[in-house]
């Protein structure tokens, strides 16, 4: 199916209010998807938790950008040892119902396992913690008993409000939905809030109108999208469902050099068949996104990566 269909699509829900949460509905039709939401959300946030070192002995603060429709994360986190956490997002789509959902799977085995070898609580401490949640009638208990801040819509000086430091900061593909002014200024803040701490963004470079579901475009490359022009894309894609800023790895290592952020390091990666793209139909639009591209084969070289950064 042609990508505009679904574009098109998006620009009508995005003129309602519950345009995002329709969005959202058929990928919810997958009998395993509570399952695999929790199973996807505590892989990794406890693989970017590994990233770091941070000792969680003393008092630590976490934040986690971009919420979305589950609270699995910022949990995650808590149960790790932050004695506070922070998660932000644009708008208010937790529901405890899903939460419940969700949370039903915390006390596996291998979760149990994976949690305590990094947690500073035992495993008995974690069992406790665990049947309590599973009890839990409300976010406003939640929030009491884990500490957790939920801020939906979140502002910068709404974030520092709660916490002016951290010691970690995440995100789990959601910087390639944020415009490049607000990541400038993202980055700015990220610079003056961690305090020898760690930043670790997984972020999705591919056009996201190539993702498997019933209206995936087959027919298009995974950087399809580098082909238009701003104002085209824009026309397109310029709404609050579907934007992404159609930036590469690069883009956010230059933020990070801009700002003096240490650059730990950058993984990489290609997680599913590539449908290349000729470099020679990137727009000139994409190109100038970018103050020093030294190889245009660079903008199509990885499908997904993880930025580490120190602070």
């Amino acid at each position: 199916m042609d990508w505009r269909i679904k574009a098109a699509l998006q620009k009508v829900l995005a003129t309602t209010q519950l345009g995002d949460k329709l969005n959202h509905l058929p990928v919810t039709f997958n009998a395993k998807y509570h399952e695999n939401v929790f199973l996807y959300q505590s892989h990794e946030c406890l693989r970017k938790f590994d990233y770091c070192n941070i000792d969680l002995r003393k008092d630590a603060t976490a934040l986690e950008i971009g919420t979305g429709y589950s609270l699995v994360s910022a949990v995650v986190l808590s149960l790790l040892g932050f004695k506070k956490v922070v998660t932000v997002d644009l708008t208010p789509d937790l529901r405890f119902s899903t939460f419940k959902k969700q949370i039903k799977y915390i006390d596996s085995q291998n979760f149990l396992k994976a949690i305590a070898s990094k947690s500073i609580y035992t495993e008995a401490d974690l069992q406790y913690k665990f049947s309590v949640i599973k009890k839990m009638g409300s976010f406003n208990d939640l929030f009491d008993y884990l500490n957790i801040n939920y801020i939906a819509p979140y502002s910068f000086d709404a974030i520092e409000e709660i916490s002016a430091k951290f010691d970690y900061i995440g995100s789990q593909v959601v910087l390639e939905h944020v415009s490049p002014d607000v990541l400038g200024e993202m980055f700015r803040r990220t610079r003056k809030w961690l305090s020898n701490g760690y930043a670790v963004h997984t972020i999705n470079f591919i056009d996201h109108f190539a993702n498997p579901g019933f209206f995936q475009d087959k027919g298009i490359s995974e950087f399809n999208f580098l082909r238009y022009s701003d104002n085209y894309w824009k026309f397109w894609s310029g709404n609050s469902i579907a934007y992404t800023n159609r930036l590469s790895y690069i883009f956010y290592m230059e933020l990070a050099k801009k700002n003096n952020l240490e650059i730990i390091d950058f993984i990489g990666e290609n997680y599913r068949q590539r449908v290349e793209l000729d470099q020679k139909v990137i727009h000139g639009d994409v190109l100038k996104k970018y103050v020093n591209l030294i190889k245009i084969e660079e903008l199509t070289r990885y499908q997904r990566g993880t930025l580490i950064l120190k602070g």
